[in-house]
């Protein structure tokens, strides 16, 4: 297996090539056979009984590796060769970076925070012995019961600390913390980045013109869209970083004595931008807007939802949210979601009946599902959609909002806030050093994370993709969890009898689209809605 490595000890070009494999895909034939099995919720353990046939357009094997381009990997090297610290002491400065990382956890909300607090300040209380004496308070002027409290404080910060409840926001502030950081993250920024936009395998003839990369920190997600869409026009990079954006500025330099095709551009992009911050106007929108773990470094909730809304304003199409495969970083992108699928759907009623007045279209219809206090606010919308006059628009909150991906649905998600609907990517790690990470196997790596692709618009009828959340796959058979768009999360298993649809079953990974068709044709839930 070639190495994706990158050796920089020496300083010496002899790198090993490595490039984004194209995408391995078959077309599957479809068996136009219908069979009839049993699936188990696998949340309520009710029986149904489903019907189940191959998807045509489906039935595609994806790639399993996400590779760095060679070009990235060069523009890296040359990025790290400026630094004023050697290359391997970089390279250590990664690995205790790679390592904080992975054990970071998403900011708690200041309520559960000092929940917490209070109950180890309760706890220590309880367990302390010696209590201050009425004496000890008239003699010392309360100095004693200060430093008690001084020494209860520290205890639970302490407490705190070591149960990870020390969130801080990631801070770069010098190129080589820059350099660090792109070393260890990097690569797999860019496999996770590159395996979400395989989504989009689905949609073929969409091709973005322009992409926002918020929050682009070293340039992965620039790699990534350029690798899956060669032609975009224009690439916006944002980062508050100063010293992240200008390190990504240095690796994203053409070779000019490689790069005949320059034309004079500086960059390996002919059309790319580099910015602090967002454009204060809201006319500047871009097809697709990508922000890669965004959420965990922001600690207030409502901030959080502010930048959604401010990206969701800036996307024409397609918001992209990735975050880590921990469950406070998966409920982070519920609440996005959840809040984007809300304010879609919540009218603004006095400018409603101001606009139909002015036009003269105001009918006693839409005043009485205005005026119902019954409905709830996504069945006013539904209703009103139905009664406004053609060609007129809802004014919602925000723009309407559909989940693209994984959902099957825009209902609340069957996993709770418990649980996290992860996926994984391999990639091989590229390292200062030249030696071999010890999470390798095999030359590569696995990084595990949750995403969400929202769309602007309402979902269409039927057009639900149901997803693998689980594929275990044993001797002669495989067993999914399934997650539907109206009967939860159900078990299916599949055995060799059933040919086709069991060897495209058995090629799928966790999170990749269910490619059969199902469809309830009885059920012993009282949940079960068939669509």
């Amino acid at each position: 297996m070639l190495q994706n490595r990158l050796i920089l000890r020496h300083f010496v070009a002899n790198f090993a090539t490595s490039s984004a494999a194209e995408p391995r895909e078959y077309e599957e034939p479809p068996k136009t056979t219908k069979v009839a099995i049993t699936a188990v919720n696998a949340l309520t353990n009710a029986r149904s009984l489903v019907q189940i046939e191959p998807k045509k357009s489906l039935a595609k094997r994806f790639r399993r590796e996400f590779n760095l381009p060679q070009k990235a990997i060069d523009g890296l090297r040359n990025a790290i060769v400026t630094c004023d610290r050697p290359a391997k002491q970089i390279q250590n400065e990664a690995d205790q970076l790679a390592q904080k990382l992975e054990q970071r956890r998403f900011p708690e909300s200041p309520e559960k925070l000092k929940k917490v607090r209070d109950e180890v300040k309760r706890k220590l209380k309880s367990g302390k012995r010696d209590e201050i004496s009425e004496f000890d308070k008239e003699a010392f002027g309360g100095k004693v019961q200060e430093a008690q409290q001084y020494e209860l404080r520290n205890e639970v910060d302490r407490i705190m600390k070591k149960a990870n409840f020390n969130w801080k926001p990631l801070e770069i502030t010098s190129k080589e913390a820059a350099a660090a950081y792109s070393l260890a993250r990097m690569a797999p920024n860019y496999a996770e980045i590159s395996r979400v936009l395989e989504e989009f395998n689905r949609i073929s003839d969409f091709q973005p013109e322009s992409v926002l990369d918020y929050g682009s920190g070293s340039g992965a997600g620039f790699w990534a869209v350029n690798s899956r869409w060669p032609d975009v026009k224009e690439i916006t990079m944002v980062d508050l970083s100063d010293a992240i954006m200008k390190f990504s500025m240095d690796s994203l330099r053409r070779n000019q004595t490689l790069d005949v095709t320059d034309n004079g551009r500086p960059f390996v992009h002919d059309n790319i931008n580099f910015r602090r911050h967002l454009l204060p106007s809201l006319n500047t929108t871009y097809d697709v807007v990508i922000a890669h773990r965004l959420l965990c470094e922001i600690g207030s909730s409502e901030t959080r939802l502010q930048i959604i809304e401010s990206l969701w304003k800036r996307a024409d199409r397609y918001l992209i949210l990735i975050e880590s495969a921990q469950s406070g970083a998966f409920g982070g992108i519920l609440e996005a979601r959840d809040f984007l699928l809300t304010q879609g759907t919540l009218v603004d009623y006095r400018k409603l009946i101001k606009t139909l007045e002015e036009k003269v279209m105001l009918s006693p219809k839409v005043v009485r599902i205005v005026e119902d206090y019954n409905l709830s606010d996504y069945e006013k919308f539904v209703l009103l959609k139905e009664a406004i006059p053609p060609g007129e628009t809802l004014p919602t909150m925000l723009p309407t909002a559909t989940v693209m991906a994984p959902c099957p649905h825009d209902l609340g998600c069957p996993l709770g806030v418990h649980s996290a609907c992860t996926f994984t990517t391999r990639y091989q790690p590229i390292r200062a050093d030249g030696r071999r990470s010890e999470k390798e196997t095999d030359g590569t790596e696995v990084s595990k994370f949750t995403f969400m692709i929202l769309e602007k618009g309402t979902r269409k009828i039927n057009e639900h993709t149901e997803r693998i959340m689980k594929n275990r796959k044993l001797g002669g058979h495989v067993t999914c969890d399934v997650c539907t768009a109206f009967r939860g999360i159900q078990r299916v298993t599949l055995s060799k009898r059933h040919d086709e649809m069991y060897t495209a079953v058995r090629a799928r990974r966790d999170g990749d689209v269910f490619p059969i068709k199902l469809r309830t044709m009885s059920s012993s839930g009282i949940f079960d809605v068939d669509n």
